[in-house]
């Protein structure tokens, strides 16, 4: 009787509030860690997909991209297509990006390799101004773009390069320029035009042909200079003739086209498939020998 009596008036004075129940510190009983880890895992969400044909419901699916299915909580499985990802948007080309382009094209047509060289040499030139020794933009720009094709034996003469600027640089300007872009040189200018082996390694790495293409397009090299093929050809338009031939015969899984392979060349299409067809198809059959 009195412990029933006890219960009855602490349940009255609970309900009337003058008494407190006891919270327990957060600390030791987190309700919310609790309240999440007892929530069901959820399901993934779809709001590509129409609502289900069968109960109507708009979000509820297991995905399986790779079986193209979706499967609703009722059972009903719906055909599923994921949405494909967005692609980067393409960085605009810099002004000196643009001034390059505009002087390959007076130049005649430069390798791609060069152009991005002389970029990179040009970037590492911009110090402050008082470091700059009163050098323009453009004075740099040139300068890097003539130091650039003399390490790979294109030379034009000064008046040529002051011409195609259509007199935005002048003499001293480049003179200073060229000054601070070769104390900047790591190293001193080949006193030899590079190779075929080495212009095929160029335009290999330019164009993303690694590995096995590589070492193939290195023994067809070799290969065509023992066989004397295009000995009066430049070294740099015989070498994109043995990049045709690797990307045909053995074409990777993004295989480059003719016409890039010129633009990273600096040639035109016609051009490098007409030397393609004069210098080294009469060696094919040896050449093929070599590239196995």
């Amino acid at each position: 009787g009195l412990g029933s009596g006890a219960r009855a008036g602490g349940a009255a004075l609970l309900l009337s509030g003058l008494v407190r129940r006891r919270r327990f510190p957060r600390a030791r009983f987190p309700r919310a860690r609790l309240r999440k880890r007892a929530m069901p895992p959820a399901r993934a969400a779809a709001p590509s997909l129409p609502p289900c044909s069968d109960c109507g419901a708009k979000s509820d699916f297991d995905l399986d991209p790779e079986l193209g299915k979706a499967t609703c909580r009722c059972g009903m499985v719906m055909p599923y297509r994921p949405a494909p990802a967005r692609q980067a948007a393409k960085k605009s080309p810099t002004r000196i990006q643009k001034w390059y382009a505009e002087m390959s094209r007076r130049l005649g047509g430069l390798p791609s390799f060069v152009v991005k060289d002389a970029s990179r040499m040009y970037h590492a030139c911009l110090l402050k101004d008082k470091e700059r020794q009163g050098c323009k933009d453009l004075d740099l720009a040139l300068a890097a773009l003539d130091r650039a094709m003399c390490k790979i034996g294109i030379l034009r003469s000064r008046p040529d390069l002051l011409a195609s600027t259509a007199q935005r640089v002048d003499g001293d300007g480049l003179t200073a320029g060229k000054l601070l872009v070769d104390s900047k040189a790591k190293e001193p200018l080949p006193s030899e035009s590079p190779t075929l082996e080495k212009f095929v390694a160029l335009l290999c790495e330019e164009l993303k042909l690694r590995g096995q293409w590589a070492k193939v397009a290195a023994a067809v090299a070799a290969q065509a200079d023992a066989l004397g093929a295009g000995r009066d050809t430049p070294p740099l338009t015989l070498a994109a003739t043995v990049c045709v031939l690797v990307v045909e015969r053995h074409p990777p899984k993004e295989a480059p086209s003719s016409q890039t392979i010129a633009a990273a060349a600096g040639l035109e299409e016609k051009d490098l498939l007409e030397t393609y067809q004069m210098q080294l198809l009469p060696h094919l059959q040896a050449l093929l020998d070599a590239s196995q």
